[in-house]
């Protein structure tokens, strides 16, 4: 029997338990929310675009202890997310309403970040009025296939422990055009030596 509970969610507390839940329930169509590194990569590293002054407000649904229901924002925080486990779609209405009464929105306006295939709770955000305005394709490379191809001239491959992080950083400091808004690089952030530091090391076969 179903004993459903609900909580805020604890940074300090909660980060592994939605980390893991977030891969028991994982599928590649994202059906049942992000993927868990969406979520890691936001909360547990502390990015510095990530403001986690609202987190207190991300909810938690569990069935006689077990997470089986999540709803948090992202960046922006009035961008709110859902992951929801498979055989308890009938919390979808209760969560799009936590979300619209409750998450963090700008000038009385948030945005629900749902993947086709949350049927239940799309058809609860309709239920309440809100419209799909956008739809972005997620692109996956399998694995198991072969990834070969070759550098353009005047590229290589550099070994992990050989990278210069300072170039990694201007690298993605221009990638995602700060240097429109914010200047040149000038080491303005950084935590990416600290990321690098704490990062899982990453195993063929891992």
């Amino acid at each position: 029997m179903k004993n459903i509970t609900t909580r805020q969610f604890s940074i300090l507390g909660d980060c592994g338990k939605i980390y893991q839940f977030m891969l028991d329930i994982y599928e590649r169509d994202w059906r049942n929310g992000v993927a868990a590194p969406f979520f890691e990569y936001a909360y547990s590293s502390f990015s510095y675009w990530m403001d986690i002054s609202y987190s207190y407000k991300n909810r938690i649904w569990e069935d006689n202890g077990e997470i089986v229901a999540f709803c948090f924002y992202e960046n922006p925080v009035t961008d709110i997310c859902f992951s929801l486990k498979p055989g308890y779609e009938e919390l979808a209405p209760e969560m799009i309403a936590y979300a619209d009464e409750h998450m963090p929105k700008k000038d009385g306006k948030n945005q629900l970040t749902l993947s086709g295939g949350q049927t239940a709770l799309i058809n609860a955000a309709k239920e309440l009025g809100y419209r799909q305005v956008y739809e972005l394709d997620d692109m996956q490379f399998d694995f198991e296939d072969v990834l070969d191809y070759p550098l353009p001239e005047g590229f290589h491959f550099v070994k992990p422990e050989e990278y210069d992080m300072d170039k990694i950083s201007k690298c993605c400091w221009k990638g995602f055009d700060h240097e429109e808004t914010e200047g040149a690089w000038d080491h303005q952030y950084e935590q990416n030596n600290y990321q690098q530091q704490v990062a899982p090391p990453c195993n063929k076969g891992a």
